[in-house]
């Protein structure tokens, strides 16, 4: 895991080429038709660590929801009910997927601001679910819930500066699992 740190924070030589490669991986997935819940299962199974959901997962997703006083983007909450680990999950590439008992929103999780604040992402930080981590908090990922023009893109938090780097969920999933740089930096 840290030899892959390192050549994505080194960039090596053939970065864009790495690049391309993965946004090609991301643009197949977006074209099967399949759901992210579909291809994280796909991709978890039989994974040594990943435990299912909770039974509970629904009940859980409908107190989440009325705790923060928003309605999540259909695709995530598919993806809650149905696929997020019943304890947190990291994947081979150091993304830790949250269980939905540990996902809060940004004032919860980061009282005070991790990185450089993103105002469009500020002025609704209590309508933005944090989900998932790289690296143990290095930064994080959180999915927008309000009723506005960002809902259901997801944010990089913690990044230099905090900025959007998926138009949805689904988008998201494709990018990390062709493992995409692009989920990792701010490139407003």
């Amino acid at each position: 895991m840290w030899r892959w740190l390192k050549s994505k924070l080194r960039l090596p030589r053939n970065a864009e080429a790495e690049e391309a490669a993965a946004q090609a991986r991301a643009a197949s997935y977006l074209q099967d038709g399949a759901t992210p819940k579909q291809w994280l299962r796909t991709a978890w199974a039989g994974g040594e660590f990943y435990e299912p959901p909770p039974s509970d997962a629904w009940s859980q997703i409908e107190a989440l929801e009325e705790r923060y006083g928003i309605r999540i983007p259909e695709d995530f909450r598919d993806y809650l009910g149905d696929v997020a680990p019943n304890e947190d999950f990291m994947d081979d590439i150091g993304v830790t997927w949250w269980s939905i008992k540990n996902i809060k929103n940004i004032p919860d999780e980061c009282p005070t601001s991790p990185g450089d604040i993103n105002p469009l992402i500020e002025e609704e930080s209590d309508k933005y679910l944090i989900f998932s981590d790289f690296l143990i908090w290095c930064y994080a990922w959180s999915i927008c819930c309000s009723e506005g023009e960002n809902r259901g893109k997801i944010a990089l938090i913690g990044g230099s500066p905090d900025c959007f780097v998926a138009d949805d969920f689904r988008q998201f999933v494709a990018l990390e699992l062709a493992d995409s740089i692009t989920i990792h930096t701010s490139h407003n």
